[in-house]
């Protein structure tokens, strides 16, 4: 271990352990009651209106929401929604002041994709805040029953695709 020369071991052991339970803290305040809502027929539209109102609040990039109007998709809407907070986060420090986010929802035979786009300088070219940010949206989506893609966008920056079960209801192309 980088740094154990000399010292008090305990002290430093210490540490260590308080840095767990920090993290597992971390965690739960993350994850808890977003994984306990119930899955019900989800407005994914109204989700991400939501989530890109918050995040626009904040921002100092733009943050442009596209797609159908309707698109009701089977999901725990508190975990849905802090899986958004997750994304939207990285995608607006990635594309900067200058940049672009767009969201959007599409409804396909498949399912329902909520996906955020951002014209930042890509994978793993941004700082991390705590690293637990994919790892908490992985989780969030899977709770819904969903599934979670990350990977570079074709013209550089990030892509992100969450993608959950319709609930039978129709879409609307806007």
């Amino acid at each position: 271990m980088a740094g154990t020369e000399g010292g008090d071991t305990n002290r430093k052991f210490d540490v260590i352990a308080g840095q767990a339970r920090w993290l597992a803290e971390l965690v739960e305040a993350s994850l808890g009651g977003g994984a306990t809502d119930a899955v019900v027929p989800t407005d994914v539209v109204e989700v991400a209106a939501r989530g890109v109102e918050r995040a626009r609040a904040t921002a100092d990039c733009e943050i442009e929401l596209v797609g159908d109007t309707v698109a009701y998709a089977s999901a725990r809407p508190v975990a849905l929604s802090r899986a958004l907070a997750c994304v939207l986060d990285n995608a607006v420090r990635a594309a900067g002041e200058d940049g672009h986010v767009r969201v959007g929802v599409h409804q396909d035979p498949h399912g329902v994709h909520l996906s955020v786009v951002d014209d930042g300088p890509g994978l793993g070219k941004i700082s991390s805040r705590t690293s637990l940010g994919l790892t908490t949206t992985r989780a969030m989506v899977a709770s819904c029953g969903g599934s979670f893609d990350i990977h570079g966008g074709s013209g550089g920056g990030v892509e992100a695709d969450i993608r959950l079960t319709p609930s039978g209801l129709r879409s609307v192309a806007s």
